[in-house]
Protein backbone atom coordinates (compact mmCIF):
# COMPACT_ATOMS: atom_id res chain seq x y z
CA UNK A 1 0.00 0.00 0.00
CA UNK A 2 1.16 3.20 -0.84
CA UNK A 3 2.40 5.60 1.93
CA UNK A 4 0.61 9.15 2.00
CA UNK A 5 2.46 11.77 1.77
CA UNK A 6 2.22 15.92 1.58
CA UNK A 7 2.02 17.03 -1.67
CA UNK A 8 4.13 20.23 -0.70
CA UNK A 9 7.05 18.90 0.76
CA UNK A 10 7.15 15.42 0.62
CA UNK A 11 6.83 14.69 4.47
CA UNK A 12 4.84 11.58 5.68
CA UNK A 13 3.78 13.30 9.60
CA UNK A 14 0.19 14.64 9.47
CA UNK A 15 -1.57 16.13 12.38
CA UNK A 16 -5.26 16.93 13.25
CA UNK A 17 -5.23 20.69 14.25
CA UNK A 18 -8.71 22.78 15.21
CA UNK A 19 -8.91 25.22 12.56
CA UNK A 20 -9.78 29.02 14.56
CA UNK A 21 -8.93 31.35 11.81
CA UNK A 22 -12.10 31.03 9.99
CA UNK A 23 -14.16 34.17 9.24
CA UNK A 24 -17.79 34.04 8.48
CA UNK A 25 -18.59 30.30 10.02
CA UNK A 26 -19.96 29.62 13.43
CA UNK A 27 -19.25 25.61 12.61
CA UNK A 28 -16.06 24.31 13.90
CA UNK A 29 -13.61 22.40 11.94
CA UNK A 30 -10.18 20.87 12.45
CA UNK A 31 -7.59 20.60 9.68
CA UNK A 32 -5.53 17.70 8.83
CA UNK A 33 -2.13 19.22 7.90
CA UNK A 34 1.25 18.50 7.17
CA UNK A 35 3.89 17.90 10.18
CA UNK A 36 6.53 19.43 8.56
CA UNK A 37 5.16 22.30 6.24
CA UNK A 38 1.30 23.11 7.61
CA UNK A 39 -0.19 22.31 4.50
CA UNK A 40 -4.03 21.67 4.68
CA UNK A 41 -4.23 18.37 3.09
CA UNK A 42 -8.06 17.61 4.54
CA UNK A 43 -10.94 19.17 6.58
CA UNK A 44 -12.67 16.80 9.12
CA UNK A 45 -16.08 17.79 10.82
CA UNK A 46 -15.13 19.13 14.40
CA UNK A 47 -18.21 17.14 15.39
CA UNK A 48 -17.58 13.77 14.59
CA UNK A 49 -20.95 12.34 14.63
CA UNK A 50 -19.50 8.67 14.25
CA UNK A 51 -17.57 8.87 16.84
CA UNK A 52 -20.49 10.56 19.58
CA UNK A 53 -22.60 7.30 17.99
CA UNK A 54 -19.93 5.27 18.88
CA UNK A 55 -19.66 6.69 22.60
CA UNK A 56 -23.39 6.60 23.49
CA UNK A 57 -23.56 3.09 21.96
CA UNK A 58 -20.92 2.03 24.66
CA UNK A 59 -22.51 4.28 27.48
CA UNK A 60 -25.63 2.81 26.62
CA UNK A 61 -24.41 -0.90 26.66
CA UNK A 62 -22.68 -0.26 30.48
CA UNK A 63 -26.28 1.17 31.39
CA UNK A 64 -28.01 -1.86 30.15
CA UNK A 65 -25.17 -4.44 32.00
CA UNK A 66 -25.67 -2.05 35.70
CA UNK A 67 -29.47 -2.74 35.00
CA UNK A 68 -29.41 -6.23 34.56
CA UNK A 69 -26.77 -6.73 37.71
CA UNK A 70 -29.57 -4.90 39.52
CA UNK A 71 -32.26 -6.97 38.38
CA UNK A 72 -30.40 -10.13 39.06
CA UNK A 73 -29.24 -9.02 42.54
CA UNK A 74 -32.83 -8.12 43.37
Amino acid sequence: MAQSSCIKCSSTQFEVVHANNLEGTTRSVLFVQCKSCGSVVGVLDFLNVSVKAERMKNDLRILAEKILTQIKDS
